[in-house]
């Protein structure tokens, strides 16, 4: 556990094992918390988890907030470790802050995998999701039980994601919410000459159109369905997704040597 001053903000990461570094990129409120499950890569990886600015352990800061702000610190934060290139995993927003890292740093990103993630929000499902989360944040005790119980397959699980959506700044997360809505990078993606890989769960079905919109856009882009999952694989399909991470990390390692 540690902490590293960049711009204006003490940012709170927690960094384990060794090897080719993976940076996981949270959604809106969850925190470094909801990748606890992936922290087990560390076996094979150099793992990064951080709190994004105002949630969390991670400083709030008074710079008007945007996506390319989160990029910008998660450059600062790949700088402060004196960190050259990792493979970015993204997960649903996070993977906004993500794509868009890459579409300004793509020399530092060996590899993009995003985790439901999406270019755009241009379905009706993903639009009244993002609403209903910026509707809640001025009932953080509503908003914090359905995103945890959504997640939590246990009530410690449960416990822990609630108590850490709670210390989100709701002022923030608003923020988060708005912006990351009206986020789209669509058109850029095509700029993208990295492995990339979309993974989402089968059941998940307001994702796949996305899945049709990255193979458009970036024809080498790899997409994977987990079988019988939903939208929250950290957690509730772990062990899948660990072992996509896992085979799409490694290839890149041999592809690269």
């Amino acid at each position: 556990m540690a902490y590293v001053k960049i711009s204006d903000i003490d940012l709170f990461y927690k960094e384990k094992g060794s090897g080719r570094p993976l940076i996981f990129l949270h959604p809106p409120g969850m925190g470094h918390v909801v990748f606890h499950e992936q922290v087990k890569l560390a076996r094979h990886f150099r793992t990064i988890v951080f709190d994004m600015r105002g949630h969390g352990r991670s400083g709030l800061g008074s710079k008007p907030f945007s996506i390319a702000l989160l990029a910008n610190d998660l450059n600062l934060l790949m700088e402060a470790l004196s960190m050259k290139e990792a493979i970015l995993i993204g997960y649903s927003s996070g993977g906004s802050v993500a794509q868009e890292f890459a579409i300004q740093h793509q020399e530092k990103v060996a590899g993009l995998l995003l985790c439901g993630g999406f270019s755009e929000v241009s379905d009706p499902f993903l639009q009244a999701e993002f609403r209903a989360g910026k509707a809640l944040v001025h009932n953080m005790k509503l908003l914090s039980w359905i995103v945890s119980k959504g997640h939590a397959r246990s009530e410690a699980e449960f416990k822990m994601l609630r108590s850490y959506i709670l210390s989100t700044d709701p002022t923030l997360l608003e923020s988060f919410y708005e912006k990351g809505r009206r986020y789209v990078c669509t058109d850029k993606l095509s700029t993208l000459q990295i492995p990339f890989l979309h993974v989402t769960g089968e059941r998940a079905f307001y994702f796949h159109h996305y899945q049709k919109k990255y193979q458009k856009y970036v024809p080498h882009s790899k997409l994977v369905r987990v079988s019988n999952a939903y939208h929250e694989l950290s957690t509730k399909s772990w062990r899948e997704l660990n072992q996509i991470i896992y085979h799409f990390a490694t290839s890149i390692e041999s592809s690269h040597h």
